[in-house]
């Protein structure tokens, strides 16, 4: 992260939790609803959704460290629910100073990314079972979520000007 680029300190502690909760629970009830769904498969199908899940939050927790964001170990408005990955964060590298790659920082935020494309894809072939109008529909919820999310909590987040989801969104809108 480069050194002119600091969290936006104004926005702590966050003040949208409200909007936050109302976008999250639903989404994590979804994901729990899937997870329920494929056990009736198989324990192992289980298993590697919810591997996904962590994997994301692992992965993210590096990137919460390596952007210096201060909610790390508070309330955190993360996407996707990864709420975990700030308690991760603080769990693993604490106040202990980290070595800042860009490079690995990268890697820990594509890892993270695909942890959450599997959330997506993975479960796909079973839940198309019940019907493609369930797999699609499940597939809208979470371009839905991720829209309504970066339009309206990634805009008053402290590290929306170094957060990977925040970035995409401000160059989308520079575009267009």
């Amino acid at each position: 992260m480069p050194a002119e680029i600091k969290p936006d300190m104004s926005c702590v502690p966050y003040r949208r939790k409200g909007l936050y909760f109302v976008l999250t629970i639903p989404s994590l009830a979804l994901l729990i609803a899937v997870f329920v769904y494929l056990w009736t498969f198989s324990f192992f199908l289980s298993t590697v959704f919810l591997s996904f899940y962590f994997a994301m939050c692992y992965f993210q927790a590096y990137c919460c460290a390596y952007q210096d964001c201060p909610y790390v170990g508070e309330f955190c408005p993360a996407i996707g629910g990864i709420r975990p990955a700030n308690i991760l964060a603080k769990l693993i590298y604490g106040k202990r100073k980290i070595v800042k790659s860009r490079k690995r920082f990268e890697l820990h935020a594509t890892l993270a990314s695909i942890g959450w494309l599997g959330l997506i894809v993975f479960p796909l072939f079973w839940i198309a079972k019940l019907g493609v109008v369930f797999a699609a529909g499940y597939v809208a919820c979470h371009v839905v979520y991720f829209l309504i999310f970066v339009l309206t909590i990634c805009p008053v987040c402290a590290i929306r000007n170094t957060c990977p989801a925040a970035s995409l969104v401000t160059s989308c809108r520079i575009r267009f």
